[in-house]
């Protein structure tokens, strides 16, 4: 493709409309996908009305959301290894047989014992026939893959690329992945001899362009007594303030005059817009009516409390069509028009407190990180504002959404370039990449990679009771296995002393020596003298392992790549930070996976 102003500028805005397959709870109203549609994939989800996995795209033109419904007729489904007859007369497949649509027999390949085997398929109407219910059917069958949600497996089986350009053509045809042209500077890369067909995919795939995204700020100020932490679970106080920020210019404050303080004037007294409500019901109506007008939704703890709070005191109110806006989950808050980024827990993330950020905040507060990141904080606590004049209120507000929004605007908008290249590594939906830990990110691209090669999952059980017993006895209490040797200096004056650096050791080390759960005691008679020094344990010679082949391209890129150009003087300052923040995003990933990989609670752990 030559580039994304040339996919934009042609005419391409035939309009085809489209109805929903179902008048579905979260999303009331036509849509529309103009022909010719450039998007980046961010999101996916499933409608238990439709019954059908969709997906969310980010108009790179329109600055919009635009969803996609599945037409290929994909269905949940997960693995059963034993007889299709036995299985069919299970009482568990009994009481949900209204539920099932199938059960087939599939051919997938075996990692642990390295050949094709026979496997039951189970083909199910609803996600939760398969698992998240006490009645799901894994709950009484030993199944494969059933712990998967439901829209990952779908990205995972039509092979989509979160963070990838594509075109859309209508309702009725599979968005098709297209690629930006390749800049010169990566393009020089790509056409080394050094680079294998694996490594090209990477660095075309990491490289694309990520533009500014539309999004807005939102924060809340809810009325309550001296003393009394409101709950978003009994939302019994009002929101009398809403402040918002935005990419487009938008600075305002939605304020419900509730101790009637405000005249005509009050708006002339700020740098930004002061909008005066005399009822609650109109301040969230009209809310809503402007973060509806923003693809991507920023918050702070917005998953927790401002989101649901909102949503359940305008049910309060009579608001009835928030519930279809706002969909609340055990533990998250998303929209349904688009894409909801909560910083609380992104910022919390140990890897990008750590790696990323270099540990630069101790406290997760939007304060300390505002502090530590932006050099600014939040205007002085105020503890009760019954006490506070309306005026001082509405500054402290606007401050907060303020900060927030600061907090993926500064330095060429680092967090949101950073958030799309770790959905592009892990290939997850930008809601969970903000939600998930490092270990969710690196399991999300195994299982891909094993979807890719037709490799049947196997389960932790299996992992760890394959082979023969480990020889890794750990010397130190409380270990699981031996560490890297380390060897004693010698006292006293040295000269001629030199620094030796290895880039990511441990990653190396499972990159050259091989090293994953499949190949680690491998079924291979013919393996078995390719022995790790001083112990029993062998590694295969035949196979290259998962886990292997992730961390070594990962690091390769990273390392003779991304890092040097982000380091390239004759590249603008722009181009080099986008490089930056791709290799730190890389460098996130592989100083995670060596620990996470010798984590006993991580699927894939074998030692």
């Amino acid at each position: 493709m030559a580039s994304l102003d040339k996919w934009l500028s042609g005419d391409r805005r035939r309009e085809v409309p489209r109805m929903e397959e179902v008048k579905s709870d979260s999303i009331k109203k036509f849509t529309e996908i103009k022909e010719g549609t450039i998007g980046i994939l961010l999101g996916s989800d499933y409608n238990p009305e439709s019954r059908k996995a969709f997906l969310k795209f980010y108009d790179v033109k329109n600055h919009r959301i635009v969803i996609w419904y599945d037409t290929t007729n994909h269905h949940p489904y997960a693995y059963y290894k034993g007889d299709i007859k036995e299985l069919e007369n299970n009482p568990a497949i009994l009481r949900k047989r209204d539920k099932i649509i199938d059960i087939i027999e599939e051919e997938k390949i075996d990692p642990l014992n390295d050949e094709k085997i026979k496997v039951a398929k189970i083909i199910a109407k609803d996600p939760l026939v398969i698992g998240g219910s006490r009645e799901s059917l894994r709950e009484y069958i030993t199944l494969w893959e059933a712990d998967i949600k439901y829209y990952a497996n779908y990205i995972f089986d039509l092979d989509f690329e979160v963070g990838g350009y594509y075109i859309l053509e209508g309702v009725d045809k599979i968005p098709k992945r297209i690629h930006l042209e390749v800049p010169p500077e990566v393009k020089k890369f790509l056409d080394s001899p050094n680079i294998d067909e694996n490594m090209k995919d990477w660095l075309i795939r990491l490289s694309e362009y990520v533009p500014p995204l539309k999004r807005i700020s939102l924060d809340i100020e809810v009325y309550n007594p001296r003393g009394i932490v409101p709950q978003a679970e009994n939302p019994e106080f009002p929101i009398f303030m809403i402040s918002l920020y935005a990419s487009d210019g938008l600075k305002k404050v939605l304020v419900y005059d509730i101790r009637s303080e405000l005249d005509e004037s009050t708006a002339s007294k700020f740098e930004f817009d002061v909008e005066v409500f005399n009822n609650e019901r109109d301040l969230i109506k009209r809310a809503i009516e402007i973060i509806e007008e923003y693809p991507i939704i920023i918050t702070f703890n917005g998953d927790n409390f401002d989101l649901p709070y909102i949503r359940r005191r305008g049910e309060k109110l009579g608001l009835i069509d928030l519930k279809d806006k706002i969909r609340l989950g055990r533990n998250d808050a998303r929209v349904t028009w688009g894409i909801h980024i909560d910083l609380y827990k992104f910022f919390k993330n140990v890897s990008i407190k750590n790696y990323a950020f270099g540990g630069a905040y101790d406290v997760i507060s939007l304060d300390s990180i505002a502090q530590s990141l932006l050099g600014k904080g939040k205007t002085e606590k105020i503890e009760y504002f019954g006490e506070i004049p309306m005026e001082e209120i509405i500054r402290y507000s606007f401050r907060d959404a303020e900060l927030t929004y600061e907090l993926t605007s500064f330095n060429r908008d680092l967090v949101m370039r950073l958030i799309i290249i770790i959905g592009r590594i892990a290939n997850m939906v930008i809601d969970d990449v903000c939600r998930l830990s490092v270990s969710n990110w690196i399991k999300n691209r195994l299982i891909h990679l094993h979807r890719k090669k037709n490799y049947l999952i196997p389960r932790p059980e299996e992992i760890k009771g394959k082979g023969e017993k480990r020889h890794f006895q750990p010397i130190t209490k409380g270990k699981k296995y031996v560490g890297a040797l380390v060897i004693e200096p010698k006292p006293g004056i040295h000269f001629n002393v030199h620094v030796v650096d290895f880039a990511s050791l441990y990653p190396s080390i499972m990159k050259e020596y091989n090293i994953s759960y499949e190949t680690v005691n491998c079924v291979h008679e013919e393996c078995r003298d390719n022995l790790v020094p001083d112990t029993t344990t062998w590694i295969c010679k035949k196979k290259r392992g998962i886990i292997s082949e992730f961390v070594g391209v990962i690091r390769d890129i990273r390392v003779d790549v991304f890092k040097k150009l982000s380091k390239d003087k004759t590249l603008d300052e722009d181009k080099r930070e986008f490089y930056n923040v791709i290799q730190g995003a890389l460098k996130v990933f592989i100083n995670a996976i060596y620990g996470v990989t010798g984590s006993d609670a991580f699927p894939f752990y074998y030692l």
